[in-house]
């Protein structure tokens, strides 16, 4: 029994220390590509860059739309051969004002940009889901595996003591707590099982991976230390201004501010409308026996007013850029607190993840001597029994210290806009 104690042991700390790597499960921004690729991100990113990139190509034309042809015939002869006939052919193609098509490109190219900046934002929010959901499901399997392991255990502990309790050695008090223990243990256990139930399911909702899968079943939770893998690293804490440049939600929020302020100049230089340039052909004749009369006529419409119009498109636009920018403000002052902030979070997670630690390793050296102890007779097994139970409590503590201080770097990771693999893995 005291074998499997100190097996059990050295396994979780093989897991926290990550040393002897047995197995590649693959690391967070592997879960995370599987995870674009299952939810189809990527799809519907290619699509809406295709949108934007086909505005992009009209505003490069040499006209400011789509061109018309007109036909039209006219006659007031009836069923006669001599009145008046004329038939026309027309083409009217809209022109750029001054400045707009430059204005009208430039608008575009910022549109592109912004979609693109858009699609990025929702990588990170698929990010998001992945570190959740992958830091939640192996939080659950932690534990449900240090449960059955200490189910195990108090087996094994209240067989022995009904062993001794038939030899006499120990009282029918202590026998019934050892089978309480078991009891309590396996009802824990049980209602671990469906809280990793829970998260699995929503491992597999959001990458369309099994646990098997990414070879973090039941049995190999915590046998593997490969688990490591998962965890991310902090990306280079010397240059904040960089970090700010490089984050998902920065980069689109100013890329929103200069499609506001294009589309802004764009509403200016469009001015009341585009003006259209029209070429009509026509012939006439009075008799069916007179040869056609032939004329084109050139001409252009520039439409005037509209001011009311163009000043409410400019009074949105504006008041939209200015919601934008303020935004804009605002997170880089979140950013510069998040930051530190984070940073000071991620510095005690550490201390609390090496404190655990060794609670872990000295509550089971003293677990290890109250067995001695227990068997040479010289404590009460009621003691020895706590003395598991403290041990079992410091296995759990060192879980949720070492899980808390991975996930907290993953938050942090998240906070400051970026997604698995843009910051080397472990």
């Amino acid at each position: 029994m005291g074998v499997l104690r100190r097996q059990t042991t050295a396994a979780i700390f093989c897991v926290f220390t990550g040393s002897a790597v047995a197995q590649d499960m693959g690391t967070m921004a592997s879960v995370f590509q599987r995870a674009m690729e299952y939810q189809s991100v990527e799809r519907l990113s290619a699509l809406r860059q295709e949108s934007a990139s086909e505005r992009l190509g009209l505003s490069n034309r040499l006209i400011a739309g789509t061109p018309s042809v007109t036909l039209s015939q006219k006659s007031d002869r009836w069923n006669k051969d001599v009145g008046e006939q004329e038939d026309a052919l027309g083409l009217s193609v809209p022109l750029w004002r001054w400045g707009e098509r430059q204005a009208a490109s430039t608008a575009a190219k910022s549109e592109f940009e912004s979609s693109r900046a858009e699609s990025n934002r929702t990588r990170l929010a698929v990010a998001a889901q992945v570190r959740e959901s992958v830091w939640g499901f192996l939080r659950e399997s932690l534990r449900d595996q240090v449960l059955a392991n200490q189910f195990e255990e108090a087996k094994n502990t209240e067989h022995d003591t009904l062993r001794r309790l038939e030899a006499g050695e120990v009282s029918r008090v202590d026998w019934l707590n050892a089978k309480m223990a078991t009891q309590s243990i396996q009802t824990a256990l049980f209602e671990q099982r469906n809280r990793r139930f829970k998260v699995e399911r929503q491992l597999m909702a959001v990458t369309g991976l099994s646990s098997v899968q990414m070879g973090l079943g039941a049995k190999a939770i915590i046998s593997n230390p490969a688990i490591s893998r998962l965890a991310e690293t902090l990306p280079s804490l010397n240059d904040r201004q960089a970090a700010l440049d490089a984050s998902v939600d920065y980069q689109w929020l100013r890329a929103k501010v200069r499609h506001a302020q294009d589309r802004l100049r764009l509403v200016q230089e469009r001015g009341s409308g585009s003006p259209t340039l029209s070429l009509e052909s026509t012939r006439s004749r009075s008799a069916s026996s007179e040869p056609f009369a032939r004329t084109v006529t050139l001409s252009i419409s520039v439409p005037f007013g509209g001011a009311g119009q163009r000043r409410a498109d400019v009074a949105d636009i504006t008041a939209a850029l200015v919601r934008d920018e303020q935004e804009l403000l605002r997170y880089q002052k979140t950013f510069e607190f998040t930051w530190q902030a984070s940073l000071d979070l991620i510095r005690q997670k550490r201390l609390a993840q090496e404190l655990a630690n060794q609670r872990m390793v000295d509550s089971n050296a003293v677990l290890q001597a109250l067995m001695k102890a227990s068997e040479a007779g010289e404590i009460e097994y009621l003691e020895r029994l706590r003395a598991e139970r403290q041990a079992f409590e410091a296995q759990i503590a060192a879980i949720e210290a070492d899980v808390d201080y991975r996930q907290t770097i993953s938050d942090f990771l998240q906070s400051i806009g970026r997604v698995p693999g843009e910051v080397n893995q472990p």
